[in-house]
């Protein structure tokens, strides 16, 4: 199975990670071709087997300076070049898919695997919750070189054979299958995670997290003020530190993000849809960093205050530490139980009712 994933930051990585084990956990056999710029360790650490990694720039996604501000003039350059480069793109991308015996083509909103899907004779399934042609759209008043492109992906996203969007969707479509927040599941038990990390059972933890694209926290000899609760920060070190009440993890640690949720008691993260889904399955209070300009930001935010009576910290009060009582307002939130529904789940149940046999063929096929 040919899986094309975007490199904009972790998080659809992180979605197809969750839909590729529901799979793997369905037919322990099945094995995907991974086509994407995410690193390859990104997927070691959730697949313990059964990929193999193409290193593919399946799409421009947006030019990010940090995870809260995006370079758009430099997006519209990108997105020019790649459009140069991009029918051999989809031929070499074919002639592999192809070569490697793929029977079906996952697409996390990389439009290109769409494309190159159907030039092998292979059906494309579009999964998502949001499309670059609605962000370059929302973007177009601010840079106008955005307008070329709109179209052009409206019209590739819209030849996918499946269209499944997972919940909270930013445009809502009618005619895609609805699925519930798609979340990687946890490897190692709370008290095993917390263990490794020093950390009582009973004492208060809070996660604080902005994603897969590293920032530097210029807030962190604020947060020792609450010393009466820790604060795991991934991305914040170059190895594993404590310091007082803080825990600095590296970008990549070798703890699991979804068993760092799991070992916490609430998380502070930076709006973006893989934290949002964690948190959400694991049913912990949650507080939101947004990103304004961001057009996902106001449907993950709406979702997040309804579905998780989730609170928002203003990205000048992250900076400056000056975070008031919301720890305290967050440790005092009760834990909100979910059914256990993952929509990883449903996608792989979809895929397999409606591609049965090509993924079996894909299968024995290797």
């Amino acid at each position: 199975m040919g899986y094309f994933i975007t490199a904009h930051g972790f998080g659809h990585a992180a979605r197809a990670s969750a839909v590729m084990q529901a799979l793997q956990a369905r037919l322990p056999n099945v094995h995907f071709d991974l086509f994407t710029q995410v690193p390859e360790w990104f997927f070691r650490d959730s697949l313990s087997a059964g990929f193999t990694y193409h290193n593919f720039a399946g799409d421009v996604g947006l030019v990010q300076t940090s995870p809260f501000s995006e370079d758009l003039p430099a997006t519209v350059a990108k997105l020019k070049h790649a459009k140069t480069n991009a029918h051999s793109q989809i031929s070499v991308a074919a002639k592999i898919l192809a070569g490697r015996h793929c029977r079906l083509v996952v697409c996390d909103i990389a439009p290109i695997g769409i494309q190159a899907a159907h030039a092998a004779g292979l059906p494309a399934v579009l999964v998502e919750n949001f499309t670059w042609d609605f962000i370059y759209a929302r973007y177009a008043d601010l840079e106008p070189g955005f307008i070329p492109f709109v179209n052009d992906f409206e019209q590739v996203f819209s030849q996918a054979d499946l269209h499944i969007q997972t919940m909270p969707a930013v445009q809502p479509n009618s005619a895609a299958q609805q699925v519930l927040p798609v979340a990687r599941r946890p490897v190692h038990q709370r008290a095993d995670t917390r263990e490794r990390l020093g950390i009582a059972i009973d004492e208060p933890v809070i996660l604080v997290t902005v994603g897969g694209i590293e920032e530097k926290f210029s807030s962190l000899a604020a947060l020792k003020k609450y010393s009466h609760c820790r604060f795991v920060l991934p991305g914040t070190s170059n190895q594993l530190l404590r310091q007082d009440n803080l825990i600095l993890l590296p970008h990549r640690s070798n703890f699991y993000h979804p068993d760092l949720v799991q070992a916490s008691d609430a998380v502070i993260a930076k709006l973006g849809y893989s934290t949002l889904a964690e948190v959400y399955q694991a049913g912990l209070p949650f507080a939101y960093i947004p990103r304004e300009k961001f057009p996902e930001t106001p449907p993950l935010a709406e979702f997040a205050r309804r579905a998780m009576g989730a609170l928002e910290l203003t990205y000048l009060d992250f900076g400056s530490g000056n975070w008031g009582d919301l720890p305290d307002r967050l440790l005092q939130t009760p834990k909100i139980h979910r059914d256990g529904i993952n929509g990883a789940d449903e996608i792989a149940n979809l895929l397999l009712e409606r591609y049965s046999k090509p993924v079996t063929q894909s299968v024995r096929n290797g």
